[in-house]
């Protein structure tokens, strides 16, 4: 009778509830699939957005983790641990997330609901990502399963590249391309893949990001039956990134991998890794091999000082410059980027574009935002760092590593693309570094 009378929606809610209710009562008792769903939501986001437009999948981060933080409260079984809070990697992403909430006041501003949207991929999801990590994830089985979500969806994303590369876009994509994506996604004739992700520079850096992190938990030293799977995760991943024809995605390699080989303390694989480092550059910058290779040739403009696109920045950073001189705090969270373009459409920042994570930092929060939030991601690697550089040399150590390697090149990769807020490479960041603190803390059971 009430499908008769509410229609189809009806029906739809009819059939959603009880599962719903039936999740919401598991999640109480084990909150850590609450965590595992929003590792699963951050890759899908985009796939299920595209696909099934008009339902905002975006929101359903929030939800999980409002859901997570009433789980925690009532549950019985929780409690409250200061060390959580009070530790240097939460305090200075409440400090930053104290600056974002001044930001609302900002005279400029043309639209708090663009604060709002732009805000939670800036400070909200950073500061609760990290300490709900720090509560629901207490066991090294959650790690593993953290892992083994993360290496599924990734491979999922590069086995959809593939599919794309060889067989073709679907129609829905096809129809994404042609209203206007097309004109960064076609290159001379040559698709950019972008799988299931939002674009190809966020398919790009995903699938790198994942390849230095199954790569180096592969190459520990010690005996371990995971080994060899990890170093195939992390090969296909670096042809998913290879065929994205993402360029930046370069630096989190990079230095991601510096940063792996610093860490081991190891004189000799220090050497031998800027040695390596040292052929793939001249490589790039010094030989036409591979020139026909679409892929290598695009890498090799990342290289060129005259690149037209690195002028275009440059000359963006000028006018940026002039423009911000009178306006320390910036112009508003939400009023540059894509929350610019849609909900203060016209206004200068919003129309001169971001190029990069931290000139959106700039453009909305100012010099004085800028250099907090510099000084946010520099504490967090010291604090983190130190910690590491004692721990003892095991296994978990080098999963812990990768994370902090992963991080240090997704710092160096922001600068041309918006990777530490974006889902999910920015979810899975704060996730991992959640994890470094708890596994030198000894807190991972």
């Amino acid at each position: 009778m009430l499908i008769a009378h509410g229609g189809i929606k009806i029906g739809a809610v009819l059939v959603l509830v009880p599962p719903i209710v039936i999740f919401v009562m598991i999640s109480f008792h084990r909150p850590a699939i609450l965590m595992h769903v929003v590792v699963v939501m951050g890759f899908l986001i985009s796939l299920l957005s595209r696909y099934i437009p008009g339902i905002p999948f975006g929101l359903s981060i929030d939800g999980l983790l409002g859901l997570m933080i009433l789980v925690l409260i009532f549950d019985k079984k929780e409690y409250y641990r200061p060390q959580y809070l009070t530790n240097a990697l939460t305090l200075i992403l409440i400090i930053w997330l104290g600056y974002s909430f001044i930001q609302i006041a900002n005279p400029l501003a043309k639209s708090k609901v663009a604060w709002f949207y732009a805000n939670r991929g800036l400070s909200f999801y950073p500061l609760l990502l990290a300490v709900l990590t720090m509560y629901v994830y207490k066991t090294k089985d959650h790690l593993k399963w953290f892992l083994a979500i993360w290496a599924g969806l990734a491979l999922f994303g590069t086995l959809w590249g593939v599919k794309q590369l060889f067989l073709g876009v679907s129609d829905v994509e096809q129809q994404w391309l042609n209203a206007g994506a097309a004109s960064t996604h076609v290159l001379f004739g040559k698709l950019r893949i972008f799988s299931y992700f939002s674009d190809a520079a966020q398919f790009g850096a995903s699938q790198a990001h994942t390849a230095l992190v199954f790569g180096v938990i592969g190459l520990y030293p010690g005996k371990h039956k995971y080994r060899w799977l990890c170093l195939l995760i992390a090969a296909l991943c670096l042809y998913g990134m290879l065929i994205s024809g993402t360029r930046g995605a370069m630096g989190i390699l990079a230095l991601g991998g510096f940063t792996y080989f610093i860490m081991t303390k190891n004189f000799r694989i220090v050497v031998l890794g800027v040695v390596l480092a040292a052929s793939v550059f001249v490589f790039l910058k010094y030989t036409t091999i591979m020139q026909s290779n679409y892929q290598v040739n695009r890498l090799r403009t990342a290289l060129r000082a005259d690149d037209p696109s690195l002028m275009v920045r440059k000359q963006r950073e000028l006018i940026l410059k002039a423009y911000m001189a009178d306006k320390p705090i910036g112009g508003g969270i939400g009023s540059a980027g894509y929350w610019g373009k849609r909900f203060s459409p016209g206004t200068f920042l919003a129309e001169l574009g971001t190029d990069g994570h931290y000139t959106r930092i700039w453009m909305e929060t100012g010099v004085i935002g800028l250099w907090l939030y510099l000084l946010m991601l520099v504490v967090i690697v010291f604090y983190l760092g130190r910690k590491l550089w004692f721990m003892e040399n095991t296994r978990l150590r080098q999963i812990l590593v990768a994370f902090y390697s992963g991080f240090l090149g997704l710092c160096l990769s922001s600068y041309t693309n918006g990777l530490l807020t974006q889902i999910p490479t920015g979810a899975l960041v704060f996730i991992s570094l959640s994890f470094v603190y708890l596994g030198t803390s000894n807190k991972l059971k």
